[in-house]
């Protein structure tokens, strides 16, 4: 018994160490939507591609995204289950300014799985990224980095709704949609 507990609590320190997430994401489906009476970010040719589920295509912020008029939102749903049962999390970002936004989220979540130049044209958003600049960027083959996310995240099917907001109207925005399994030994 001393001998089991001892190998599960080196095990359990070695990932600690090493920084290996003790689970798996990859991307399950993206979906983006129309604004309601305009859409000022378009998503529409980003999707999953290959057997790994990476990101893949463009994206366009269509004028600058200021800190005073734009702001982001994100409600997060998950189905533990993997049935498409969703409910609701606790965990969502209420409408934000999108500067704000970016470098409290976009940072520890999305920047670290990128690399300037070579899969997106992205800025690198830091304290002095805002506005976030109009344009169309690109996002080549990039597969989650989740090695600073949290430890405890839901495991099964997680939706994120990612809406985009200026003058207090919806313009345009993401569904992205996760698949979170235990990582295999």
């Amino acid at each position: 018994m001393r001998r089991t507990l001892l190998l599960i609590f080196l095990v359990q320190l070695v990932r600690y160490i090493t920084a290996e997430q003790s689970y798996v994401v990859s991307n399950e489906k993206l979906e983006p939507f129309e604004g309601d009476s305009e859409t000022l970010v378009l998503f529409d040719t980003l999707k999953t591609i290959g057997r790994e589920r990476a990101l893949n295509g463009s994206f366009k912020f269509l004028g600058e995204m200021n800190n005073d008029d734009f702001k982001v939102s994100v409600e997060l749903y998950s189905s533990p289950n993997g049935d498409g049962d969703f409910k609701r999390m606790v965990m969502d970002v209420p409408q934000t300014s999108i500067c704000e936004c970016f470098k409290k989220f976009y940072v520890q979540f999305v920047q670290p799985s990128l690399k300037q130049g070579e899969t997106t044209n992205f800025p690198i958003v830091d304290e002095d990224t805002c506005p976030i600049p109009e344009g169309e960027y690109y996002i080549k083959n990039v597969l989650f980095n989740t090695e600073d996310w949290p430890q405890q995240v839901p495991r099964g099917i997680v939706k994120a709704i990612i809406t985009f907001w200026s003058g207090g109207k919806n313009v345009g925005g993401l569904i992205v949609v996760v698949k979170i399994e235990d990582r295999q030994s």
